[in-house]
């Protein structure tokens, strides 16, 4: 029995397995941890989408369009609930809202950064890493007149989004 009870070497070799348990999980943790913080979150697709959901929602009505759109005094800011300040030069954002009747277009009115809707054209045949989102919705609607008319909503976003960090 004293043979048995005085053996260590077993006892060493369960400790450096332990260690080595120990810090497989330790990395796990560090590697798992600066992944995600290292990731970058793109929306610019998200955004324009839900830009575009937001103006159209406003603009249309249970099918029909809001007649006040083609008003001088109409603004699509106030309406919308939208700060006109993202829409500066030099925005990141930027959208377009054309009617058209039978006969062309007849309404049209753009804010925010004019270039992002030819980077919008050029990124429906390539895919580009730094240019906007961009989102169209077309829809045949009815105005007041119940005359069939074609509402175009254009909406991008170039909103780079940023690492992960803590705060």
């Amino acid at each position: 029995m004293n043979l048995v009870k005085n053996k260590k070497a077993a006892e060493k070799l369960i400790s450096v397995w332990w260690f080595f348990v120990l810090f497989i999980i330790g990395l796990g943790i560090v590697l798992g941890v600066m992944i995600y913080y290292s990731a970058e979150t793109v929306v610019k697709k998200v955004e324009a989408e839900s830009l575009n959901q937001r103006i159209f929602d406003c603009l249309v009505d249970k099918g029909y369009l809001n007649p006040r759109i083609f008003e001088d005094s109409f603004d699509v800011f106030d309406n919308c609930g939208l700060n006109r300040e993202v829409f500066a030069k030099g925005s990141l954002f930027y959208f377009k809202v054309s009617v058209y009747n039978e006969k062309g277009l007849i309404h049209e009115n753009a804010y925010g950064d004019f270039s992002f809707e030819k980077n919008c054209q050029i990124t429906e045949k390539i895919d580009a890493e730094r240019f906007p989102g961009c989102f169209t919705r077309t829809m045949n609607i009815l105005n007041t007149n119940e005359e069939k008319i074609k509402l175009v909503v254009l909406t991008a976003s170039n909103q780079v989004g940023e690492k992960v960090s803590v705060v």
